[in-house]
């Protein structure tokens, strides 16, 4: 017979044992340095990367403390990866879609254009290839180690001064992006430019660019891109999910004890569903103000969204054959494994409701 009283009394004396040895007296304590690419304790800091640090604080029971910098304290927007490699920060809070350019794969990671909407682009993420995928690649082309978090959903289109509904609008437009959105803009005349994110605001006011997207709506508009361009394009196509990660180096990485480590992958997961979750609901009261403006809303034709969609898978196939013929299959395996998990999701996926 199964004693009560017993398993209770080793259950404290377990408990009490579990405590002492983790006392922060005795537990080495880590202190961590993490640039990112947003100014510090803004709306999108505290949502992605603030969640992520105190995510730590709370997983690791304090033993590891991350100070956050502002962009261009440590690094630059889009230097991120450089600064752990150089020792300059110990974490980068970085969005893959900025390094497309030293890899089209990071593409990928980022959140396709014309791909998986947010609910399956983490399940390929956390449950499928996707962070195995990512990790191998960071740790064999970069002697990095990525911990996926900061997960959200479906941007805006545009923000714009002009009315765009079809690909032949976009001819000549100026667009602030980035990832393989930019790539990809060139291909139907538009003139896409990658500007850090506090520049954005200034440039569309000034109308050094015709539109810009850069996140979800809840974001935008606490930036006030509303209220400096009157057409709000939709929807975002060319972002329908997106997630962001934050890398040590492996030497870094390798002075953490097993324990700590699986503590600061599951504090990325956490912070990562909680900002999805946050953002999304935000969003949505973000749509609601919004439509209570002077903005006109304007929706993409079928006809665009299509051909978005077929330029976004066109565009991989083209550079995992481009960099396979230069001996990287990094594109060719990441591009096979997120499109086959997406026609399997939307084939065998039917007895979803949506």
């Amino acid at each position: 017979m199964i004693n009560f009283r017993t398993i209770c009394r080793a259950a404290t004396v377990t408990a009490m044992l579990g405590v002492f040895a983790t006392t922060p007296l005795q537990a080495q304590k880590y202190n961590f340095k993490l640039t990112s690419f947003v100014p510090a304790k803004g709306g999108f800091w505290n949502n992605y990367m603030g969640r992520f640090i105190n995510a730590v604080d709370l997983m690791t029971n304090g033993q590891v403390k991350i100070k956050g910098y502002s962009v261009g304290v440590l690094a630059g927007p889009f230097d991120g990866w450089a600064a752990v490699q150089k020792g300059t920060a110990d974490i980068c809070y970085c969005y893959p879609g900025f390094a497309v350019n030293a890899d089209p794969a990071n593409g990928i990671f980022a959140g396709m254009v014309g791909g998986m909407p947010m609910e399956e682009f983490m399940h390929w993420l956390i449950s499928g290839d996707g962070t195995d995928l990512l990790t191998e690649m960071r740790s064999k082309t970069q002697k990095l180690v990525p911990i996926a978090t900061g997960f959200g959903s479906t941007e805006i289109f545009l923000h714009s001064h002009r009315k765009i509904q079809t690909i032949a609008d976009l001819k000549g437009m100026k667009i602030r992006t980035a990832a393989a959105w930019a790539d990809i803009l060139k291909r139907v005349g538009a003139s896409p430019t990658v500007l850090p994110p506090a520049d954005i605001y200034t440039a569309l006011e000034r109308r050094v660019i015709d539109g810009t997207e850069f996140v979800t709506p809840s974001t935008n508009i606490k930036l006030g891109f509303h209220k400096i361009a009157k057409y709000i394009i939709l929807p975002g196509i060319h972002s329908p999910s997106h997630m962001n990660e934050a890398v040590f180096s492996e030497a870094t990485w390798k002075t953490l004890p097993k324990r700590l480590q699986e503590q600061i992958r599951a504090a990325g997961l956490y912070a990562g569903f909680r900002t999805a979750m946050q953002v999304g609901l935000d969003d949505i009261g973000a749509m609601e103000k919004m439509s209570k403006g002077k903005n006109e809303w304007v929706y993409l034709t079928p006809e665009a969204q299509a051909k978005i969609r077929d330029l976004g898978r066109e565009w991989s196939e083209e550079q995992a054959n481009a960099q396979s013929a230069k001996g990287n299959d990094w594109m060719a395996r990441v591009s096979e494994s997120y499109w086959g998990f997406y026609d399997r999701w939307k084939k065998y996926g039917t007895y979803r409701h949506n």
